[in-house]
């Protein structure tokens, strides 16, 4: 199959894949997206079930069971009146995203871009049905008439995506996997395990888009401060590979993304990232030459209509390649154009929608990442998994690869924090020796 897209066409710049966020209308609803993710892991969706109708359902059911059928009031405030009936068990919140068929029935545009995300996280990953909950025999009555509402659910209305980040797949899916095991924990955390992957996402794709020449990305170095820390500036790490360089990533995220949309397939192909592409071009010797005349010709198509300064035609795919991706960037560059506008509002969106979570503004210093301790211990949690414990430089490996990097003053902080959780063992003084255990 010919690598690139058939017929390269210069147009408007266009997203359509691998970043959840567009310039506007980027309402998310977390409980709709986690609804939406649960229902993709367990391959299962609930189809137009009214939840004041799920509350008849039981009324009617508990009233047949029990010895006093006036006890079902009491049942009625301890359950659905306070909504805690959405606490009982994770299947519980698939009612938050319901489908028709295989196409969801209601939420944004956002939500669903991030449902496609988490649905190409997980690829063919999917959890074990029905979730192994230790539930009273009330509560497992009322999930016994929700049961019979569960259907299958097949591959749903996400486009396919090759994974940016491979990576990152293992992490999520051996995070869902521990999350499992644990369904109280699951009901709890995976909304925040979603937004820390958003997050996480978003910030590695960033900063992977300039390593396309080198194959399969790997984590790249991201750091942060805990929130109880100061920001100092002597704190080299931080600065140099802390926000800032996230801010100024991320602002070719548009502009490259744009560009890779040309590359694609036609419409139904699965999307495929930019290293994989360049990767499928060099491995076909055999329509190089087509490949290289073909971007050249739409490199000065594209020079012409953007009113880009002349360049020479690229004389192999690796200079064709560059000339595409700087050419992308340099459209945006004037400051006062349409584009510079249109670009900044991709930022201000990825920031105020997915990252204002893990951003905070510290004086002098500035914006700085960072970790509060809820999302500490979530992570701690999540990395040491099915493991009793882990030591510490592996717990760091472990948040290094879900792309939350801390330097030496911050890993002194988490130690401290640890210890006053009561989770945290000592074998002798050497740092190498501190045993982390989860708190779940």
């Amino acid at each position: 199959m010919y690598p690139i897209a058939t017929e390269l066409k210069v147009g408007n710049n266009q997203l359509d894949s691998y970043l959840p966020v567009r310039n506007k209308n980027n309402d998310i609803s977390w409980q709709f997206v986690t609804g939406l993710a649960l229902s993709y892991a367990l391959k299962r969706k609930i189809e137009a079930y009214d939840p004041d109708q799920f509350r008849e359902d039981c009324k009617t059911h508990m009233q047949e069971l029990l010895d006093e059928p006036a006890f079902w009031s009491v049942l009625e405030r301890m359950y659905f009146s306070s909504q805690d009936i959405f606490r009982v068990s994770p299947l519980f919140l698939l009612f938050h995203a319901q489908f028709v068929g295989e196409k969801i029935s209601a939420g944004s545009t956002a939500d669903k871009r991030l449902g496609t995300l988490f649905a190409n996280l997980m690829g063919d990953f999917s959890l074990r049905y029905p979730i192994q909950d230790r539930l009273n025999f009330i509560e497992q009555q009322m999930l016994n008439k929700l049961n019979e509402k569960i259907k299958l659910l097949g591959k749903g209305p996400f486009a396919e995506e090759q994974p940016y980040l491979p990576y990152m797949v293992t992490c999520f899916q051996s995070d869902l996997a521990f999350l499992a095991e644990h369904p109280q924990y699951l009901l709890q955390e995976l909304t925040n395990t979603l937004r820390l992957y958003a997050f996480s996402w978003c910030a590695q794709l960033a900063l992977n888009l300039d390593n396309w020449q080198d194959g399969e990305p790997q984590s790249k170095s991201l750091f942060f401060i805990l929130d109880s820390e100061k920001a100092s500036s002597e704190r080299e790490k931080v600065k140099r590979y802390g926000y800032k360089l996230f801010a100024s990533q991320s602002e070719k995220l548009f502009p490259v993304l744009s560009v890779l949309e040309v590359l694609q397939w036609g419409k139904g192909q699965k999307k495929r990232p930019l290293w994989q592409i360049y990767q499928d071009t060099l491995n076909d010797s055999d329509s190089s030459a087509r490949v290289l005349n073909d971007l050249n010709v739409y490199l000065q198509d594209f020079i012409v209509d953007r009113g880009l300064p002349l360049r020479e035609r690229a004389t192999n795919l690796e200079n064709a390649f560059k000339q595409l991706l700087s050419v992308a960037l340099e459209q945006f560059q004037g400051k006062k154009t349409d584009r510079a506008t249109v670009n900044r509002k991709y930022v201000n969106e990825l920031e105020n929608q997915i990252c204002t979570d893990f951003i905070q503004v510290r004086g002098r210093a500035g914006k700085v990442l960072v970790l509060n301790q809820d999302r500490l211990l979530l992570l701690t949690n999540l990395t040491v998994g099915k493991n009793d414990k882990l030591r510490l430089h592996e717990l760091l490996r472990g948040f290094e690869q879900r792309g939350f990097y801390l330097d030496n003053q911050s890993a002194q902080t988490l130690v401290a924090f640890y210890e006053r959780m009561g989770n945290v063992e000592r074998m002798s003084d050497s740092g190498d020796a501190v045993y982390v255990r989860k708190t779940v």
